[in-house]
């Protein structure tokens, strides 16, 4: 059993969900000649999980599955740093983020903002929340 004491802002927590999200932004902002070869290896990545994960992904479209695998980090690792009842709330800043992201590339040239993202990495978010939330509740038992 785990101790319920254990504290979560940890620096090792901290640090790391400060990079997952400095990541998920650069990748998000940045021009096109420098996001394509992020998008191919995220590509790349998502193409390796079981069949039936990439069918349902890719079946929505190529871009709507790189969206929710940018933002599944996101989601596991704000959700790592809230208490297991507050986690949910992960999926919340995600889409803020998400929402955020797509506001400035209105002003980024070669960025094209679409509010479907936010659906698609909010999508992402509940991903990486559910797999944190689902892992704490195992780890009590």
């Amino acid at each position: 059993m785990t101790d319920r004491r254990a504290p979560l802002l940890t620096p090792a927590r901290v640090l790391g969900a400060t990079g997952v999200l400095a990541v998920t932004a650069a990748l998000t902002l940045a021009p096109r000649s420098i996001a394509w070869p992020a998008r191919s290896l995220a590509l790349d990545v998502l193409d390796r999980l079981p069949p039936v994960w990439t069918e349902v992904l890719f079946g929505w479209g190529v871009d709507v599955a790189v969206n929710i695998g940018f933002f599944i980090p996101l989601g596991a690792a704000v959700a790592l740093l809230l208490p297991l009842r507050w986690a949910p709330a992960s999926v919340v800043l995600g889409a803020a983020v998400s929402a955020t992201i797509e506001i400035a590339q209105t002003v980024i040239p070669g960025r094209v903002p679409d509010p479907s993202d936010v659906v698609a990495n909010t999508a992402g978010a509940l991903i990486g929340t559910v797999v944190v939330v689902g892992g704490r509740l195992l780890a009590r038992r």
